[in-house]
């Protein structure tokens, strides 16, 4: 079994060029994904000469099927950063950025852009996504064998990290954005509670637990949609005895074939949202269109194009206006 990673990032960094774009035709949110792969010519990953294009089939398949849940109707900019190919840590790791104040729970800048409309800070993608292809992968949309991850569960997973599907609290208690108590949390982290039911999080941003109760095994969400979906109770939260940032409390527990598990194995396949996943978007804010079909072939969901020249030209006029470097925070 091989962990999952979320990461968090705060608002204003640099953005890289837009190289590739794809549109997705049967939903209302237009995804737009672009791959430093691709950019920088790598030869690896989403620009591998053999797998490339099938692998970067296979991650917009997603979006389609998100479509199918999610009734939104703006826009997400979701920046793939540079495959890693050394095999030897996570398999992905995603996140949204957010803003490091004011002091309360936010969604992260997919959620902003994708139902406002609103591109929340155009300097910087709404999300970024990176793999680590040192790992055998399934890359197309077939079963996985016995020695393989899947990357259309991989992928599903990590977007969904994307969506808010998150936490932002450390070890004791404090923001990973804004270092502080109270401090800037997601709204996903304004459901989760204890298993007596006492609220982990004030409204104002401020923790109330302990950092105990953050790997007591102890911890669930408690939003009315996730517990309807869950025959009326709250979900269980993972929440080890040890406390890993970005595994630790942002994943869920049901040991039934969940998408946001906190770990793959080899073989596995899981490509769709249970209720009880698609209640947790719907309790952080997401309007659900109510289809939950299985996902795609990416050959019926995407047009995958390559605008070298545009993104030339967006990376001088975007070259001009900033030069700040890149500053992550990641959990």
């Amino acid at each position: 079994m091989i962990s999952y990673r979320s990461l968090v990032r705060m608002g204003q960094v640099g953005l890289l060029v837009v190289v590739a774009c794809c549109g997705i035709c049967n939903g209302a949110i237009t995804w737009n994904i672009e791959f430093e792969d691709v950019t920088n010519n790598t030869n690896v990953g989403f620009d591998d000469p053999v797998l490339g294009a099938v692998r970067r089939n296979t991650f917009l398949s997603v979006f389609g099927y998100l479509n199918t849940i999610l009734d939104e109707n703006g826009t997400a900019d979701i920046l793939v950063r540079s495959s890693q190919t050394d095999g030897s840590g996570f398999l992905a790791s995603a996140g949204p950025y957010f803003w490091n104040s004011p002091n309360g729970f936010q969604n992260g800048f997919v959620f902003d852009h994708a139902t406002t409309g609103s591109d929340p800070s155009g300097s910087v993608p709404d999300a970024t996504v990176r793999f680590d292809f040192g790992y055998t992968w399934n890359s197309e949309t077939d079963d996985p064998t016995g020695s393989e991850y899947d990357l259309v569960s991989v992928a599903l997973h990590e977007i969904g990290h994307t969506l808010g599907f998150l936490s932002l609290v450390d070890a004791n208690g404090k923001s990973v954005i804004s270092g502080t108590d109270p401090g800037v949390f997601s709204v996903y982290d304004s459901f989760l509670e204890r298993g007596d039911g006492t609220k982990l999080f004030g409204a104002g941003g401020d923790y109330l637990g302990t950092p105990a109760d953050l790997t007591s095994n102890d911890v669930f969400f408690g939003g009315p949609n996730a517990k309807a979906a869950n025959g009326g109770s709250s979900v269980k939260v993972y929440a080890p005895g040890a406390f890993a940032q970005g595994s630790s409390i942002s994943h869920i527990q049901l040991g039934i074939g969940e998408v946001m598990q906190y770990s793959i194995g080899k073989g596995v396949k899981r490509r769709t949202l249970l209720d009880q996943e698609i209640g947790i978007l719907a309790d952080i804010g997401w309007t659900i269109a109510g289809s939950n079909a299985p996902i795609p072939e990416p050959a019926s969901v995407a047009v995958w194009s390559v605008l070298v020249l545009a993104g030339m030209v967006l990376q001088r006029r975007r070259a001009e206006r900033q030069r700040r470097s890149e500053s992550e925070r990641c959990g």
